[in-house]
């Protein structure tokens, strides 16, 4: 076998909770033979799908394929760190803003914003410095907000787009293929597909509309908040 297959297998029974093959060939969307002859140094991952290994057990490409895991003494803390019993359900307290009426706005996080976004999220002062507005078709019971999206990775949605979106406060509620502003302390805001492995793997995955972006994996506790997506406004058509 070569360092691969080895690491492969050493990672999967020594992850806590413990994957089997079907559950490691579904995280990277290939069939369990497939995956097994990955294990049996029959054949090897394609790159996206090294990265999603990975991503899952925090590791590099590099360790993945010429390390020596198993013989290292510091792997249970760098790479088998045990999940936590109970996966993260999302947060408890929300920061809102209201209008003269009582009524909860819809504040609107522009391209200017977003760095700031990710550490002022549960801040007063920020959230009340927001643009915030009304839109009277939305459902007045649930909890929205905007964010302007850059990039192609969500096309047709095109770059420069409003989107609007409902709070998520149950993260274990998400559908599968649920298009979702996801708001991460590494990735900053992103809006993509959702997949959710938050019983089994503790984590989301992340897929773009867009192809050409690979699809990649974030771990619960890095995810600060999970918006669904209700619209969106744009002043160009939709292309594709």
């Amino acid at each position: 076998m070569n360092a691969l297959s080895v690491n492969l297998k050493y990672l999967r029974k020594n992850h806590k909770p413990r994957q089997t093959q079907a559950e490691m060939a579904n995280l990277i969307g290939v069939s369990i033979s497939t995956y097994g002859s990955y294990e049996e140094g029959r054949a090897e991952p394609k790159l996206e799908n090294l990265q999603k290994i990975t991503s899952f057990f925090g590791i590099t490409v590099e360790a993945l394929l010429n390390g020596n895991l198993s013989g290292r003494s510091d792997m249970e803390k760098l790479v088998l760190k045990s999940l936590p019993q109970e996966f993260n359900h999302g947060p408890t307290i929300l920061t809102v803003t209201l209008d003269k009426e009582g009524r909860d706005n819809i504040e609107w996080v522009p391209v200017k914003a977003a760095a700031g976004y990710t550490s002022g999220f549960s801040d007063p002062e920020f959230i009340q410095d927001l643009p915030a507005f009304q839109i009277p078709f939305l459902d007045q019971r649930k909890k929205y907000r905007a964010f302007t999206i850059e990039g192609d990775s969500m096309l047709p949605i095109p770059s420069g787009s409003m989107v609007f979106a409902e709070y998520m406060d149950e993260w274990s509620q998400i559908k599968d293929d649920t298009a979702c502003i996801v708001v991460t302390q590494t990735e900053g805001i992103v809006f993509k597909k959702v997949y959710n492995y938050l019983k089994k793997q503790n984590c989301l995955l992340l897929v773009s509309t867009n192809t050409r972006f690979a699809p990649y994996l974030v771990g619960a506790q890095d995810v600060l908040e999970v918006w669904k997506f209700a619209g969106f406004f744009s002043n160009q058509l939709p292309v594709g």
